[in-house]
């Protein structure tokens, strides 16, 4: 099929005048946006799959490759459901028409509430990992992961069931999907009450200074999360016809992906070029820091867990399965009596500057091994 349809956006334009409405047809503006955000996606999916195939690097590790991929597929899911619901391409005769499904499942559920998800769950790991002193593990770490997704089921299901007509349902006139009013308010207190609790969150490790950027790449996140809502909040109850207004459709959209890609090269960016052009160097850097004395203060761990050396990587690698998190808390802890293993690890480090680190240095590398 020819894009634009000139056809179906003429009908369009008729249709919308009769109504008093004014409507930009769809033209190569807007499949500009579908293939650029394509690409930089089809990008993303390639550093996807290279953080998931390095993921047992340690540097990458930290920062939780699988939590990083949750990340990119709601932005997917979120973008997918733009195009839909911004009104960048055709419905009709698709699946696009299936306005609940798109517009509501994969965009806000699947695709908003996600994000905010995945960065309220980080950042709380944080929180529960630098601040309560405690493992990113058990049912008190997940139980309000579970209560949000518990939320988003009865929500959707909710909403489901509802007749089209005061949810979400397709005009075919106008080609477009409509939203009611108070299901629209319900969407959009439901997605800020989430997303107040991840500032909340982010309040509470305002104070936290780590080696490794957490603290930062949350504010940026929570930051993200802000913007991106604010804007389409206005753009839902300001503009509400936005999605026919080609100067409010084409920002809309392009803004909520920038965003999320910043959130998802903020955090992987650095340790994902890093391990694929100077392994071995920034791997002896990134222990360096871990040496640092400064790290027991910023991480506030208690020293009165008795060591003697440092786990080698590649026991780390085997002794601790990737998951979400690390599994292990301080007091679990296996350390060997020789250094000498970390040389097993990709091209060896001098034996010279395998030096023991001091007690507090311990304690801030079982801080940060239990987060991923």
């Amino acid at each position: 099929m020819a894009f634009p349809n000139v056809e179906l956006e003429n009908q369009r334009m008729e249709t919308a005048a009769a109504l008093g409405l004014s409507l930009d047809p769809r033209n190569q503006g807007d499949l500009a946006v579908v293939i650029v955000l394509t690409i930089i996606y089809g990008l993303d999916l390639i550093a996807i799959i290279l953080l998931l195939w390095n993921r047992k690097y340690p540097p990458i590790k930290s920062k939780g490759p699988y939590m990083v991929s949750c990340l990119f597929v709601c932005s997917a899911f979120w973008f997918i459901g733009d195009l839909q619901v911004n009104g960048h391409v055709p419905l009709a005769n698709s699946v696009f028409t299936n306005c609940r499904g798109f517009g509501f499942w994969v965009r806000v559920l699947l695709g908003i509430c996600g994000v905010c998800g995945v960065v309220a769950l980080r950042t709380y790991a944080i929180y529960h990992v630098f601040q309560l002193n405690l493992p990113s593990r058990g049912l008190r770490f997940y139980l309000p992961l579970l209560f949000y997704i518990a939320c988003i089921l009865v929500f959707g299901i909710v909403a489901s069931v509802l007749s089209p007509s005061v949810s979400a349902e397709y005009i075919a006139p106008l080609d477009i999907c409509r939203l009611d009013e108070p299901f629209k308010i319900a969407i959009f207190v439901f997605v800020w009450i989430a997303s107040l609790f991840v500032g909340i969150v982010n309040w509470k490790i305002r104070h936290i200074r780590s080696s490794f950027n957490e603290s930062r790449e949350m504010l940026i996140g929570c930051l993200v999360v802000f913007v991106v809502l604010t804007f389409n909040t206005c753009m839902q109850f300001i503009h509400q016809n936005y999605p026919l207004q080609r100067k409010y459709r084409i920002p809309s959209t392009i803004l909520d992906h920038i965003c999320c890609n910043a959130l998802l090269w903020v955090i992987i960016g650095k340790p994902l070029f890093l391990c694929l052009f100077k392994r071995q160097k920034y791997l002896q850097q990134w222990v360096a820091t871990l040496r640092s004395d400064g790290l027991q203060r910023a991480y506030e761990i208690d020293s009165s867990h008795s060591a003697e050396t440092l786990q080698p990587v590649a026991k780390l690698q085997k002794e601790y399965p990737l998951g979400f998190f690390y599994a292990e808390s301080p007091q679990n802890s296996y350390r060997p009596e020789s250094m000498a293993p970390w040389n097993n690890y990709g091209d060896g480090i001098p034996e010279s500057q395998l030096v023991s680190w001091p007690q507090a240095s311990y304690n801030a590398f079982d801080a940060d091994r239990r987060l991923i």
